[in-house]
């Protein structure tokens, strides 16, 4: 049975990968459609990028956080194919059409204190996060036909000619680092910058620094094919972790400072040895940004020595909408220049093949794989 919607024929189940157990894995189901009501928006999902948090929450790594049953993803930009009953607008003052092209944030509730009195929505304590469950008929995940934007998220429209993949990937990576940088000490123009980290996050904050006009930005990661994805870029220098040990990059790091060491280190690679690595890159008094970390593990400190050293860390988690703006903003400004579709130039998965898809950004095999839900097997 399907419903009228905008003159088009709607569905009223989506399928969606749907994660139950740890066990059985992440799985297809046909969820019913609940039709939107007062301002929340239902879209049919366009492009969703996988991230590693989604082969954490897959394998249980963050049992403690994800709440299952739960539809997975939490990156997607979606087109708009039904509305509430109240007129909705996007955060520009946009009002919001059928076909309109959208991202959202996670659902701030903006009540909270984290939200209303520490003025940082992402410790919001209400939030239900897309594709962190649970799932209990609203479709909050977006490895999935379609999803519901529910009230207390916020809504961009997409700019004309940004590929739906790309935007998809500015939901997460990109926008993480917009949210990063604002929360670090401003770049300044005679800052050297290293980036830990080849994949997503590690590339868009190479590019961040790059334009935010450090005066060198140098990237190590891995392997030499997503180093060469920057060959066009204006990088210092582009070191690979696979051909190098962590004393040669430090070296390398020293030679290129005359000696004093990185003004900032953005850590987006993980491992718990890329924190203690990144630290011995730093200059005295120079400050860290850790986005990658998310391994669960405890990593050992010499805390006199971040006294003596006056040495700042920072840390930084998802975004608001404001980073998802500047996240849009950024893309429409060099994605073309910097080439920032090779990031997400990946096969296209089907809902069917999302196994596939996690293994690939398990095992590095594609950068940023991209599903399109509505394409068949």
């Amino acid at each position: 049975m399907e419903r009228p919607t905008g003159g088009n024929q709607m569905k009223d189940y989506s399928r969606a990968v749907v994660l139950e157990s740890y066990e059985t894995g992440p799985e297809i189901q046909e969820c019913p459609i609940i039709p939107p009501t007062g301002r929340t928006i239902l879209v049919e999902v366009e492009a969703a990028t996988v991230c590693g948090t989604d082969v954490h929450i897959s394998e249980g790594t963050f049992n403690q956080l994800a709440r299952l049953p739960l539809i997975m993803g939490h990156e997607g930009t979606g087109k708009v194919v039904e509305l509430g009953s109240k007129e909705i607008y996007d955060s520009q003052g946009a009002r919001i059409s059928e076909g309109d092209h959208l991202v959202w944030s996670h659902n701030w509730c903006g009540r909270c204190y984290g939200c209303a009195i520490a003025k940082q929505p992402t410790l919001c304590e209400n939030t239900m996060g897309y594709g962190w469950g649970p799932f209990e008929g609203v479709l909050n995940g977006t490895f999935s036909e379609y999803a519901h934007i529910v009230e207390d998220s916020r809504v961009l429209k997409v700019p004309n000619g940004i590929d739906p993949a790309l935007a998809s990937s500015a939901t997460c990576a990109l926008r993480t680092v917009m949210h990063a940088f604002e929360r670090m000490n401003p770049i300044r123009f005679s800052d050297t910058v290293v980036v830990l980290g080849a994949g997503p996050v590690g590339l868009y904050a190479a590019a961040a620094s790059m334009k935010a006009g450090a005066y060198q930005t140098i990237l190590i990661g891995a392997p030499a094919s997503r180093l060469e994805i920057t060959s066009n870029w204006d990088l210092s220098s582009r070191i690979d972790i696979d051909s190098t040990d962590p004393g040669d990059r430090v070296d390398q790091v020293l030679q290129l400072t005359n000696g004093k060491g990185a003004d900032a280190v953005i850590e987006c690679a993980g491992p718990p040895a890329a924190f203690t690595e990144g630290l011995s890159m730093l200059r005295k008094g120079g400050q860290m940004m850790v986005i990658g970390q998310a391994h669960g593990e405890k990593v050992p400190v010499d805390t006199t020595a971040l006294k003596v050293r006056q040495t700042t860390i920072h840390t930084s988690l998802s975004a608001d909408i404001s980073h998802y703006y500047d996240a849009l903003k950024f893309l429409e400004s060099y994605a073309e220049t910097l080439q920032l579709d090779r990031i997400v130039a990946s096969p296209r998965y089907a809902l069917s093949n999302v196994r596939d898809a996690l293994d690939a950004m398990k095992n590095g095999s594609e950068m940023k794989p991209v599903i399109t839900p509505k394409e068949k097997a």
